[in-house]
């Protein structure tokens, strides 16, 4: 990696390391934004099924909100709004929308009553975009019949999304996207797709976009899908498995 595209890479996404000491309901650990990122992660540590951890941050009315925590055992996550009112559920993925209330937002994590106990790290990922930019399915119709490029201009938190997902397959990725298919709307599944100049049918790449925003991509080397991702082929959208097959 260039030092341009790291000091690049730095505006764009913001790590957040918290101690354990100041993770309580009175004292949330506080999440901010570098200048210019639209992604935060925060890590915490649970001991138990009664520990919880609490963070805070700062978000306006309009902007769309994405919350992931993902931790060594089962989580469960809630988001709490200026005003009071919650909205959360199993760990994961447990908030994707916009918010309509302007001012300090908490999140607290436990581990989830419906599994083992354990104890460990975790960490809670947010993405939070401007006003008018969603990743949900819904919100990319308008990309469709258009090329991939644009979308990822457009939506340029996708790329953020598609490196964590992808981690050292990210170069690969774009590898096969160097001849653009028009995006596709399969069901309500959006698919972005392309291929390496002069190497189509051979060296491919498809990007599934489900209807919760949840991104799936498959990889074909040598005229074989060798990789996608999520690994568990079983768990890809039937849209995507479609593609795959033709």
């Amino acid at each position: 990696m260039t030092f341009n595209r790291l000091i690049s890479s730095l505006f764009v996404i913001a790590l957040v390391f918290l101690t354990a000491s100041a993770q309580t309901e009175k004292a949330p650990q506080r999440i901010t934004f570098t200048r210019g990122a639209i992604v935060a992660r925060a890590t915490g540590f649970l001991r138990g099924i009664r520990d919880e951890a609490w963070f805070v941050l700062r978000a306006s009315a309009g902007q769309h909100a994405r919350v992931e925590i993902k931790g060594r055992g089962a989580t469960r996550g809630v988001l709490v709004f200026p005003s009071g009112k919650q909205d959360g559920g199993p760990g994961g993925l447990i908030y994707d929308d916009n918010i309509d209330e302007t001012g300090d937002y908490k999140i607290r994590v436990t581990e989830s009553s419906m599994a083992n106990a354990w104890r460990g790290g975790f960490t809670v990922t947010i993405e939070m975009l401007p006003r008018g930019q969603s990743s949900q399915a819904s919100d990319l119709e308008r990309y469709v019949r258009k090329y991939p490029a644009g979308l990822f201009r457009g939506v340029p938190a996708l790329k953020i999304r598609l490196r964590e997902l992808l981690g050292a397959s990210y170069k690969l990725f774009f590898d096969r996207m160097q001849v653009e298919i028009p995006i596709e709307k399969d069901g309500d599944t959006i698919v972005a797709r392309g291929c390496m100049a002069h190497q189509c049918t051979i060296e491919e790449a498809i990007l599934a976009i489900d209807p919760a925003g949840k991104l799936y991509v498959a990889l074909k080397f040598n005229s074989r899908f060798s990789k996608t991702f999520p690994g568990d082929r079983s768990r890809l959208p039937d849209a995507l498995k479609r593609v795959m097959e033709h």
